[in-house]
């Protein structure tokens, strides 16, 4: 349990907050404050489920670190959520490798409401190999997999 996130105290409530996280993301897809919020709650759930249900993972995972290589095996968005999270948190990257280029506002000529087969506004990853991704998708990905991983493993449900 963590006593210093005010009224939240557990791995549940901590997804809640991704949830709520997301919807707010939804409400404005290009605010780079709500998808940064969304990207740095979705990587640290791996310390809060890690921690919380340590007994689980002690003979399997020894570390932190093999629990979040796993895991990003399993959901692969994971690793650019966390490249996201940690360029954003450090500034400049120099323990960590990123497989993401950059990122980048893309200012549409059509409202978002539109499917991307119009030139609608967007936020863009670009990856080491040069792919095009948008930060929408893979945020719902990473909340996908929480979703049932959470509910598989631990029973949480929300």
């Amino acid at each position: 349990m963590s006593d210093f996130s005010f009224g939240i105290k557990s791995t549940s409530d901590f997804f809640r907050k991704l949830l709520e996280d997301y919807n707010e993301f939804c409400k404005d897809k290009t605010s780079s404050r709500k998808a940064l919020n969304c990207a740095m709650t979705a990587w640290h759930l791996t310390e809060w489920t890690y921690n919380e249900f340590f007994q689980q993972f002690s003979s399997q995972f020894s570390t932190l670190g093999l629990y979040q290589q796993d895991i990003k095996i399993k959901c692969p968005s994971l690793q650019i959520l966390q490249d996201i999270t940690y360029g954003t948190k450090h500034y400049k990257l120099t323990r960590h490798n990123p497989i993401i280029k950059e990122t980048n506002i893309h200012e549409g000529a059509f409202s978002i409401g539109y499917s991307r087969d119009f030139d609608i506004s967007t936020l863009d990853i670009e990856l080491d190999n040069g792919t095009k991704i948008y930060f929408e998708d893979e945020i719902l990905k990473t909340i996908n997999f929480w979703t049932d991983y959470l509910q598989s493993n631990f029973n949480i449900t929300i």
